[in-house]
């Protein structure tokens, strides 16, 4: 990913200026990650269960989908495994024989996933046989939407396509202005009403007819202000999401948009850098920003709440509301429970000793993702 690269050419940079005496001791400790504080633990994180699957991954994409009761989970490399989700037994478990780009999708007796050659694949969810597959002609780095009658998906090249649900034919597409420089992922579409609504890499939110593609708006979430295009990298890679009647989207070195959807046209934003989807919670939105700092802004008015840069530079995960709180994964493996009304850490649990890349909720549990594809289940 970019944002990996980026780190690694400032720490070489900061490596070799350091010999040259450019670099003071301040300067490096100002790029390491915080150091964790102690808390006091209202809330106690205990794990449930693991699982360990194949494949090191830096996305997102990758995590748990439901289907009929059961988890579904897809890892790089192309196993798909079905487990109870209370438990961690595995019900079934298949081989693609193919490294895959994307986590799995499931609904109206498909399961979806995608390979690193642009191909979506569609597969029946009682006989786990391949049902279609179509290459669009990029890599689909984010889960697709699945409907009755439609598959949606984006891929790499900025394209957002519906295929046909039983044959894999392409229905319509759409093909977004792709800038120069671009992050590796892409966020998931959202549906809403009949509506397709979609980030992409310039920046822009769309939105599109479901059954016929057809354009209704567009509206950029953050403008161009730098002059080199490293500055003017403004990639939305995050799903958006909607509440009260408003649409919330963020991007990376941008804003925290909100559109009108009634209006089409945005109505607030806010200075923000992120790869992750908002968090919503009763009346407070959250964004964990990409260098660990956490925003939060009340839904009454949108004014500013509480901001926390107690994970500075932890490069945290992206976020999900459980049991009225905030859970965030870091590099580290620990999983935090923030209270979202204050901003404080009240639970802290180490679950993993990789990076957690993502946390997602099924019923009375949650669900961490690692780097190294172990999914752990907690409860608090």
């Amino acid at each position: 990913m970019v944002k990996n690269l980026l780190i690694s050419i400032c720490l070489i940079l900061i490596s070799s200026c350091s010999t040259l005496a450019f670099w003071s001791d301040d300067d490096v400790d100002n790029l390491k990650p915080v150091e964790l504080k102690s808390i006091q633990k209202d809330f106690s994180i205990s794990v449930e269960w693991k699982k360990s699957l194949k494949g090191e991954s830096n996305l997102s994409s990758f995590k748990p989908s439901y289907y009929s009761g059961n988890m579904l989970v897809a890892d790089p490399e192309g196993n798909i495994v079905s487990l109870n989700p209370k438990t961690g037994k595995e019900n079934w478990k298949i081989g693609l024989d193919r490294q895959l780009s994307a986590g799995i999708a499931s609904g109206f007796g498909k399961l979806i996933v995608s390979d690193v050659n642009g191909f979506v694949i569609a597969i029946n969810s009682d006989t786990q046989e391949i049902i279609w597959e179509k290459n669009v002609g990029g890599e689909v780095l984010s889960r697709a939407k699945v409907t009755a009658s439609l598959i949606i998906v984006k891929n790499s090249v900025g394209e957002l396509i519906a295929l046909n649900s039983n044959s894999g034919e392409q229905k319509w597409i759409y093909r977004s202005q792709l800038p120069a420089l671009t992050i590796r992922g892409t966020g998931e579409p959202i549906l809403e009403d009949g509506i397709v609504y979609a980030s992409f890499d310039n920046g822009r939110l769309g939105a599109f007819q479901l059954e016929t593609g057809l354009f209704l708006w567009d509206q950029p979430i953050s403008f161009v202000e730098g002059s080199s295009e490293l500055e003017n990298l403004i990639d939305a890679d995050s799903a958006p999401v909607i509440t009260k009647q408003l649409l919330f989207a963020a991007n990376y070195q941008g804003n925290l948009t909100a559109f009108d959807i009634s209006q089409k046209r945005p109505v607030w934003n806010s200075k923000s850098s992120s790869f992750h989807s908002p968090v919503v919670t009763n009346n407070m939105i959250m964004v964990i920003q990409d260098n660990g700092s956490i925003l939060s802004f009340s839904l009454v008015n949108l004014d500013p709440a509480w901001t926390s840069q107690e994970y500075l530079r932890r490069q945290l995960s992206s976020g999900v509301m459980y049991k009225n709180l905030m859970l965030v994964g870091d590099f580290e493996g620990y999983v935090h429970a923030i209270n979202p009304a204050t901003g404080l850490t009240q639970g802290r649990k180490k679950v993993s000793a990789e990076p957690i890349i993502s946390i997602v909720t099924f019923r009375d549990l949650a669900y961490v993702v690692d780097q190294d594809s172990n999914i752990i289940a907690i409860k608090l």
